[in-house]
């Protein structure tokens, strides 16, 4: 679980991000209009959609836009500047939900005269909010996983067009692929139910998870560079700098990595035979 949330969270484009905002806009004003929840129709279910009740709930649609807006283009660039992760965009969207809430919640206090103005009505609105969101943000969910595949096609069709191999790294259920250029792939090891795979970018190492394992890596033959030095570490050999030891045993010394990586017995025969 760890792992999971440590992985980085693929993040749509800003007219992505625009178009989402305005569908969640829409679909909040919709079923504020047909389904009154949050007693608006002060729990009366024969109250009519009058031509007043429906510009009030489109208006209170634009006032959802405008907040998702200024949270989306205004305060999340403040707060993440470099790459986001899966747990960070967790407590995003919970304080998303609570910040959109809560002005919501003003606001529909004001056109009520503040007749439900206290903190228990507060903590229930934000809750019933959260579940009405819950349908915009599954949707959104799926449609980001949509585009991160695609995204992910068109990116190795291009890098092959440049002549530049591209290994991808499938999860245990096919559910996601990691696509990565070969001379950018530095080493694999596992961490947890995953693999780590560690990676140049920018000139710096770092690393991402996939759940699957070492053994399902070595299955695929991906490329003949990248080789098994060590029960729990696959190594590419276009990063090898320097290696000490025997057909027994030894060490090997990758660029861009601090640390030496083990060759064990069982693999070091092969690691001379790939030398020569």
């Amino acid at each position: 679980m760890i792992s999971f949330l440590n992985e980085q969270f693929y993040q749509l484009s800003k007219r992505e991000k625009f178009y989402a905002i305005l569908a969640t806009s829409l679909f909040f004003s919709l079923f504020m209009l047909f389904f009154q929840p949050f007693g608006v129709n002060n729990y009366d279910p024969k109250e009519a959609i009058t031509p007043l009740f429906t510009i009030t709930m489109f208006g209170l649609g634009i006032l959802v836009c405008i907040i998702l807006i200024v949270n989306e283009f205004v305060l999340f660039p403040i707060i993440f500047k470099n790459e986001v992760y899966k747990w960070q965009i967790l407590l995003w969207l919970l304080w998303t939900n609570v910040y959109t809430a809560s002005f919501i919640f003003l606001a529909y206090n004001y056109l009520g005269g503040w007749h439900d103005f206290h903190w228990k009505s507060w903590f229930e609105f934000i809750g019933n909010f959260t579940t009405v969101s819950f349908i915009p943000l599954v949707a959104i969910y799926f449609y980001s996983k949509i585009q991160q595949v695609q995204h992910r096609s068109e990116t190795t069709i291009d890098h092959e067009k440049e002549g530049i191999k591209i290994i991808q790294i499938p999860s245990e259920n096919q559910s996601e692929i990691k696509s990565f250029a070969l001379e950018t792939l530095l080493y694999i090891e596992p961490e947890d139910n995953y693999v780590a795979v560690h990676y140049l970018h920018q000139g710096k190492e770092e690393k991402t998870l996939v759940r699957t394992t070492l053994k399902k890596i070595e299955d695929l033959n991906l490329h003949p560079a990248l080789f098994r030095c060590h029960r729990s570490i696959t190594i590419n050999l276009f990063h090898l700098a320097n290696y000490e030891g025997n057909n027994q045993q030894g060490m090997i010394k990758l660029n861009h990595v601090p640390k030496q990586i083990p060759v064990s017995r069982s693999y070091a025969p092969n690691l001379l035979l790939q030398l020569k």
